[in-house]
């Protein structure tokens, strides 16, 4: 059977207030239905070919690794599997930042691992999003189905509310987003479980009340929400025949048995300090799920050197070599509040009466009220018989070493020309 990776994940939602009033090209089933208020959006055009250098590109990608990495190290419970989206994390608050000032605009570019300013960073956020759209539907010659990729930004503003000009412009020129208007001051409630019945379409109902009760309210002003999802068939089919009950080494000595799937061929692999790596490529090659396995009794050593820079290593000495190939099925869900993580992150002021964020209105004082994450991450059998039959044809003659990932691993699922890392996450027990 051919196996696919189903990702249906990380929606982020922002929440704006008044500063001072809270406390501190797919398939029509594949479409995602249209989200709730009228359109508002400036009259400019998407910038289709932005101008940005190489260096500025790389220096995007490597913050938001870095990023993400961090918030994950923030947003992982001890001892449980975890997932969270660095790129969907950073899109979502890189419009935030687009009408950031001053101190919060400095404290989140330091957050969010921003290096380049505004008028250098929204375009090459534009090229990252337009490369890897680029990537949708492209098999590359490749049997199978190709890839699926969505990303979606979507803004809930208060119905006549005034909106600086200058960002609807940057939210249409390198994001491709306007905002809807909504009247969060008559039912609070009303629009935000409008706004989590959207979210829940998007994403195949993997994601379901995004926003908490009470998070939405009267004083509310504008309301972000992104989603990011992947689906990609393996290039080299796992044989759902093959399945079976395997042994899986815990963190802290302990086994359990798993569903263990079972592949042959060629896989990008590397041995490090302390750690095997193999990367699994999906149909068409422009998406893998990188995996780390680090070796037993190292697993938090290998785990904090996550960083671009580590990645980079690890992508470097990656080198074809023949095996059998144990990987388990696994499913993962994390859900979280992210302003703690944030705060202790430095990005405080834009969660307090100190906010500057006079770039998105300048009708009254703004804050960020709230900030939800939601990430879902499932790998299993599915496809169809002759494509069994062509992995069968595939195997090797000669018998090659086996490789089985049998304890807890580190993922990575990554666009391999520009290294942007849709998801980051762990499994310690599938």
């Amino acid at each position: 059977m051919a196996s696919s990776t189903s990702l249906k994940a990380c929606m982020v939602a922002v929440v704006w207030g008044l500063a001072g009033c809270h406390s501190d090209e797919q398939s029509p089933a594949e479409r995602e239905p249209p989200p709730p208020g009228a359109l508002v959006a400036s009259e400019k055009e998407r910038v289709t070919s932005p101008s940005v250098s190489d260096t500025d590109f790389a220096a995007l990608v490597a913050g938001n690794t870095d990023f993400g990495v961090a918030l994950y190290r923030r947003l992982a419970e001890p001892g449980e599997n975890a997932a969270v989206s660095p790129l969907s994390l950073t899109r979502a608050f890189s419009l935030v930042y687009a009408g950031a000032r001053g101190e919060t605009q400095a404290q989140m570019a330091r957050t969010l691992g921003f290096t380049l300013p505004a008028e250098q960073l929204h375009p090459a956020l534009n090229r990252l999003d337009l490369a890897l759209q680029e990537q949708v539907g492209q098999a590359h010659g490749d049997k199978g189905p190709a890839p699926t990729f969505r990303a979606v930004n979507v803004l809930w503003g208060q119905q006549g509310y005034r909106f600086e000009p200058a960002y609807l412009d940057v939210l249409a020129e390198h994001h491709g987003a306007g905002l809807r208007s909504v009247d969060f001051s008559a039912d609070p409630d009303g629009v935000r479980r409008a706004i989590n019945d959207w979210v829940s379409g998007v994403t195949a109902d993997r994601i379901q009340d995004l926003i908490p009760e009470g998070e939405v309210r009267a004083d509310t002003r504008l309301v972000l929400a992104n989603a990011l999802y992947f689906k990609g068939a393996w290039r080299t089919p796992f044989h759902a025949q093959a399945t079976s009950p395997r042994t899986f080494h815990g963190l802290t000595g302990g086994t359990t048995q798993v569903p263990m799937m079972h592949t042959s061929w060629s896989f990008p692999f590397a041995r490090g300090e302390g750690y095997d790596a193999i990367a699994l490529p999906y149909v068409g090659r422009a998406f893998r799920m990188l995996v780390i396995v680090p070796d037993a009794g190292r697993f938090q050593e290998v785990e904090q050197r996550l960083s671009a820079a580590f990645l980079d290593t690890v992508r470097a000495n990656l080198s074809e070599r023949p095996m059998l190939l144990r990987f388990p099925r696994f499913e993962v869900k994390q859900s979280a509040a992210l302003v703690e993580a944030l705060r202790s992150l430095g990005m405080e002021d834009a969660f307090s009466g100190r906010a500057d964020l006079s770039g998105i209105s300048r009708q009254e004082q703004l804050m960020l009220s709230g900030a939800q994450h939601q990430a879902f991450v499932a790998v299993d059998e599915a496809g169809t018989e002759a494509a069994a039959a062509t992995a069968i044809e595939s195997v090797p003659v000669s018998l090659p070493p086996e490789v089985h990932v049998d304890r807890p691993f580190v993922f990575v699922i990554e666009e391999v020309a520009t290294k942007s890392v849709l998801f980051l996450g762990r499994v310690v027990s599938p």
